[in-house]
């Protein structure tokens, strides 16, 4: 085997282990974001993830359809509606037919339900702000930029139509 062949051999190698790690540590951290946010808490949030993520963009974007929900988080109709009713009966948001079409059903947050979120996110914030103590200015935008680039990516894979 040539010089060049094995270096290429060895980086290829390299690289596989480098994704063991990545997709190591991605499972570890989502479960020990979980169980850190559920400690820190004293208890369960009062927000699952589903719930904080469907108020976020009805916060952000305002009333909604379910279809347009679910588009958003990448999940199918019959799932967000049931996040929807868990959320409906915790008082933080609210269904009603859509004014332009009697038909569909739309869903916005309620004020209780932005309060909540906006306690949930404060929260949350300052969990972070006290896990990334040590960690630099740069390197907590570092951090950001790549979740964020990670997230698209993962959000473009989805929709790729190769699958």
């Amino acid at each position: 085997m040539s010089k060049r062949t094995k270096e290429a051999a060895d980086a290829e190698h390299a690289g596989e282990g480098t994704l063991s790690r990545v997709e190591l540590q991605l499972a570890l951290l989502l479960r020990r974001a979980e169980r850190t946010g559920a400690i820190r808490a004293g208890h369960a949030p009062s927000l699952e993830r589903s719930g904080y993520l469907l108020l976020l963009v009805l916060s952000t974007e305002g009333p909604l359809g379910i279809n347009a929900l679910a588009e958003r988080q990448g999940l199918d109709a019959s799932t967000v509606t049931r996040q929807v009713v868990s959320l409906e009966k915790a008082g933080f948001a609210r269904r009603s037919r859509d004014p332009l079409d009697g038909r569909a059903v739309r869903v916005e947050a309620t004020p209780a339900g932005r309060q909540q979120l906006d306690r949930e996110r404060t929260r949350r914030s300052a969990m972070y702000d006290e896990i990334l103590a040590d960690w630099s200015p740069t390197e907590r935008a570092l951090l950001a930029g790549l979740l964020e680039r990670l997230n698209h990516d993962l959000d473009a894979f989805r929709r790729d139509p190769e699958d």
